[in-house]
């Protein structure tokens, strides 16, 4: 309950309520939560109070609004350790997610010069384009678009891709020995593009995600992802020298 001798803002000791009423249960994902009027009788504290407190949660992705109809739970953010290479639809296993692809397509084009850098190839050289979205529990998360040099992954299709996963695929298939793997992120704004696919409102944050995948010395892999902002809390291990 509220306290209202503590130090602490009256706002902040109803974000924290709130909080914790999500994480045991009493609300789940996509859950409507009491109106700021509701909110208000129960804990006699003012509207302004609880319309401060739920402006903070909406601010941290806790909620969401929807206008004329009130405040709902977001879908919890997703941890994402980056201490070592990781497969997405691994990831979602481990926790207790359905990993999904839905590929867009799959083709087989000249690199040209911006995508032969990155690969450290030819610009008149073969690679394949895959174009997906990635799923969990049926959500869009990411909208993903990969480049393979067509040396090293002959005979690639789509349907081997969608029933055994990528780098399942690749593993098996191609015997592919990855060695590490270099990640960079960058914050965005979805475009109408990124937001068609991922089912977001155009205009919102998301994150750039860019990974470059190494076998031995060869880069055998360049993927962009656009990633829903609030899917994802990435986390580093930094050990003491």
């Amino acid at each position: 309950m509220i306290d209202k001798s503590s130090t602490t803002p009256l706002y902040l000791q109803l974000v924290d309520i709130i909080l914790e009423q999500i994480k045991s249960g009493t609300y789940h994902e996509g859950d409507k939560i009491p109106s700021e009027r509701e909110l208000s009788e129960t804990f006699s504290i003012s509207r302004a109070t609880v319309r401060q407190a739920l402006s903070e949660l909406e601010k941290q992705n806790d909620i969401y609004k929807i206008h004329g109809k009130g405040n709902f739970v977001s879908n919890s953010k997703i941890d994402q350790e980056l201490n070592g290479f990781y497969s997405f639809s691994d990831e979602m296993i481990k926790i207790g997610k359905v990993p999904g692809n839905k590929i867009l397509n799959l083709i087989l084009k000249e690199a040209g010069n911006v995508i032969a850098t990155k690969l450290n190839i030819k610009p008149t050289d073969k690679i394949f384009v895959l174009n997906r979205v990635r799923l969990a529990d049926g959500e869009a998360l990411m909208y993903e678009t990969t480049y393979l040099p067509h040396w090293r992954f002959k005979e690639l299709h789509e349907k081997e891709i969608e029933l055994n996963g990528l780098y399942n695929l690749i593993k098996t298939k191609y015997n592919v020995s990855i060695s590490y793997a270099e990640e960079t992120f960058s914050p965005c704004i979805l475009n109408e593009n990124d937001s068609l696919f991922l089912n977001a409102i155009s205009g919102d944050c998301g994150m750039i995600l860019e990974r470059c995948t190494f076998e031995k010395n060869n880069i055998i892999e360049y993927t962009k992802s656009i990633v829903k902002g609030n899917s994802f809390k990435y986390k580093v291990r930094l050990n003491n020298l």
